[in-house]
């Protein structure tokens, strides 16, 4: 297992100019939800209601004035603060090389970082029941870090999500799993789905070089295999399977999907992930 470390300087310079997205329909309800019922300061209009002494001026329509000679003022949906919910993987395969570590700590960071900027009532959740945890400064992933887990978060249903929060995922997702019956879990009740996979690109796309021992970092096994080109073939589109799969099932879901390869520039994974729609550029 790597130890993660995050350069925390590195990783809030590529995330200052981005946000996480919202909703662009935003949902109705109470508390944490992305709008209100109540009037409020928000851009978005809302209805017209005839002044009243103490009213701010600012939203008196004075085009309607002019035609009517009665004052009236636009009233505009309270904006409330959005719940956003990070799954994270916590299990060794996250941190199989170092490679992985940084790439797995940076990629998390960048989210933390975005969900921050948008203040957001953000938690991670990092398995069943009460593993969830409020993190208001993207630094307190710190105390999260630990990936020694044998199974990922994924694996151990159901997950304690919010109602209508945005939900944001990130792992390899190299465990056993259906991905439909997955999303549907990870998307029933939310606002917003994103799910953000990443592996290394000897994970992805391995290269024929001879004689390897694999070991299964969760499991402990260990097996002695021949990499030729069938082998290599096989492994490739059992891969690119698990992938469309993944990708199919969260179109599905009105979910978002992203591959990301570590080792890439953390900019270049910020704008991959704004240009997915995972994160708002402001």
């Amino acid at each position: 297992m790597t130890d993660i470390s995050i350069d925390w300087a590195a990783v809030r310079a590529a995330a200052a100019s981005f946000r996480i997205a919202m909703p662009r329909s935003p949902a109705r309800g109470g508390f944490g939800e992305r709008l209100g019922t109540n009037a409020g300061s928000s851009l978005e209009f809302q209805d017209y209601r005839q002044y009243a002494p103490g009213d701010d001026l600012r939203h008196v329509d004075w085009a309607a004035y002019a035609r009517s000679e009665v004052l009236s003022v636009r009233l505009y949906r309270e904006e409330v603060a959005p719940r956003i919910d990070i799954v994270v993987d916590r299990s060794l395969s996250m941190t199989v090389t170092s490679g992985k570590a940084k790439a797995y700590g940076e990629l998390l960071g960048l989210v933390a970082c975005a969900a921050e900027y948008t203040a957001a009532d953000t938690r991670v959740v990092t398995g069943p029941a009460s593993e969830a945890m409020r993190v208001q400064r993207a630094e307190d992933l710190d105390r999260l870090l630990d990936c020694s887990a044998p199974m990922s978060a994924m694996e151990k249903l159901p997950l304690p999500l919010r109602r209508l929060s945005v939900r944001i995922v990130v792992s390899d997702f190299l465990f056993p799993h259906d991905p439909d019956a997955l999303i549907v879990h990870l998307a029933r009740d939310a606002a917003a789905l994103a799910l953000v996979q990443l592996t290394t690109a000897e994970e992805s796309d391995p290269r024929s070089d001879g004689a390897f021992r694999l070991v299964d970092v969760e499991g402990n096994g260990e097996l002695d295999l021949l990499l030729d080109a069938n082998t290599i073939s096989e492994y490739r589109d059992r891969f690119n399977r698990l992938r469309r799969g993944l990708d199919r099932a969260s179109r599905r879901a009105a979910a978002r999907f992203i591959h990301v390869t570590a080792g890439a520039p953390l900019r270049e994974v910020a704008l991959a992930l704004g240009a997915a729609g995972v994160l708002d550029a402001v």
